[in-house]
């Protein structure tokens, strides 16, 4: 992206990401170990958001230990990842409703022939 800040590594500077790895030159690494390094390393970001402090506390101390979570950080990736799935959810329906304007989809004709109308 032109004019986008490089992102920013969970440890360590901040590095350029390229096909979803770190640079080996932006973390200061020369030569093998950066090669390594670079095949190694995922580049992260940290979002955030201000909850209820009474929500947070159920979420960690009663939410989590339901789901097996080890704490908050898990639970914000688990969250995400399912907003993430339900927009996925959400965008393949409105697909589905575009290609059949609106309407259900027809039966195969061997099936219709069983089920009638």
């Amino acid at each position: 992206m032109p004019g986008a800040r490089p992102l920013r590594s969970g440890k360590g500077p901040a590095a350029k990401v390229k096909s979803g790895k770190i640079s080996g030159a932006s973390t200061g690494q020369t030569g093998r170990q950066a090669r390594t390094t670079e095949k190694l390393q995922v580049a992260t970001v940290t979002m955030q958001a201000r909850v209820d402090a009474d929500f947070a506390r159920e979420l960690i101390e009663s939410d989590a230990k339901v789901l097996g979570l080890s704490g908050a950080s898990e639970l914000v990736r688990e969250g995400l990842r399912l907003v993430h799935k339900q927009a996925r959810e959400a965008a393949m329906a409105a697909e589905y409703d575009k290609f059949y304007g609106g309407e259900a989809a027809p039966l195969p004709e061997g099936v219709a022939a069983i089920w009638g109308d």
